[in-house]
C-alpha cells in the first residue's frame, strides 16, 4: 500500500479531491497537482504524490462507496471491529457464539455494499464483472478488520486493494474447534496441514492472477468502447458536413 503522506491541511484537501474524481480524470489531476507542488517549492511532497498510482476499478469503487454511502461503510467497519474482538476472544477458547454473530453481521453489511458498488459502477458506464465484485468485496472485508486500512477506507482514500491478514486470514481458513475424541497422529497432521496450506497458497495466487487479468481486460474494453463512441461521433459529423 502506498505510504501515507504527512501534509498540510491544504494538500490534504487536494488529495481528498483527487480520490473523489471520476477514475478517468485521476492521472491528469494527479500530474497537475505534482506540477503545482513543484512550482511551490514542495519537491518532496510532489514526488510522494507522483508515486500515487491510478486506483484500480475495484479500489475506485470502494472509495466512492465511502464517500456516497458513509453510514453503510461505517457499519461494515464497526462489524469488522466486533469480528476482530470476537476472534481474539475465540483464540482463548471462549465466545464461539460471538464470532458467529459478528461474522453474520459482517456478511450482511458486505453484501449490501457490494450491491451498491455494482449499481455505482453501472451508473458510471462500467458494468462490474464477477471478478471485479469479488475484488471489491475482498478489499472491503480486509480493510474493515485492519485498523490502519479502515481509517483510509473511512476517508475514501484507499490507494490499493487490501489483502486479508492477521485475524482476517485466520477467519477465512481456520477450521472449527475439534470435538474431544481420539487424538490424531502429529506426523500425519503436520504433513496434511502442510499440503493443505500449499494448495491454498497456489489457489490464492492463481485467483489473484486471474483477477488482475480480468481487471486489465475490463479496463481495455472500457477504453475501446469510449474510442468507438468517439469515432462514431466523428464519422457522423464528417458525413453531415460532407460536400454536396
Amino acid at each position: 500500500m502506498t505510504p501515507r503522506l504527512a501534509v498540510v491541511p491544504e494538500l490534504e484537501s487536494e488529495l481528498d479531491r483527487l480520490y473523489g474524481l471520476p477514475l478517468d480524470e485521476f492521472t491528469a489531476a494527479r500530474n497537475e497537482l505534482v506540477t503545482r507542488l513543484r512550482k511551490a517549492g514542495q519537491g518532496d511532497a510532489a514526488e510522494s504524490v507522483r508515486a500515487f498510482r491510478k486506483p484500480s476499478v475495484a479500489v475506485w469503487a470502494v472509495n466512492q462507496l465511502a464517500r456516497r454511502h458513509a453510514d453503510d461503510v461505517h457499519e461494515l467497519v464497526t462489524a469488522g471491529e466486533q469480528l476482530r474482538n470476537a476472534q481474539a476472544t475465540a483464540m482463548r477458547g471462549e465466545g464461539a457464539d460471538a464470532v458467529r454473530e459478528a461474522t453474520a453481521a459482517e456478511r450482511e453489511s458486505l453484501g449490501k455494499l457490494t450491491r451498491l458498488a455494482e449499481r455505482l459502477l453501472a451508473e458510471e458506464s462500467r458494468p462490474a464483472s464477477h471478478a471485479t465484485l469479488e475484488r471489491i468485496a475482498r478489499t472491503l472485508r480486509s480493510a474493515a478488520v485492519d485498523a490502519a486500512a479502515a481509517a483510509l477506507l473511512a476517508a475514501g482514500r484507499l490507494p490499493d486493494e487490501v489483502e486479508s491478514s492477521g485475524f482476517a486470514a485466520l477467519a477465512a481458513i481456520a477450521p472449527p474447534p475439534r470435538k474431544p475424541g481420539r487424538p490424531r497422529r502429529a506426523g500425519v497432521d503436520l504433513a496434511a496441514k502442510r499440503r493443505h496450506d500449499q494448495r491454498l497458497q497456489r489457489l490464492r495466487k492463481r485467483l489473484e492472477q486471474l483477477d488482475r487479468a480480468a481487471a486489465e481486460a475490463e479496463e481495455k474494453a472500457h477504453r475501446a468502447r469510449a474510442e468507438a463512441a468517439a469515432a462514431a461521433e466523428e464519422l457522423e459529423t464528417a458525413e453531415r458536413n460532407s460536400p454536396a
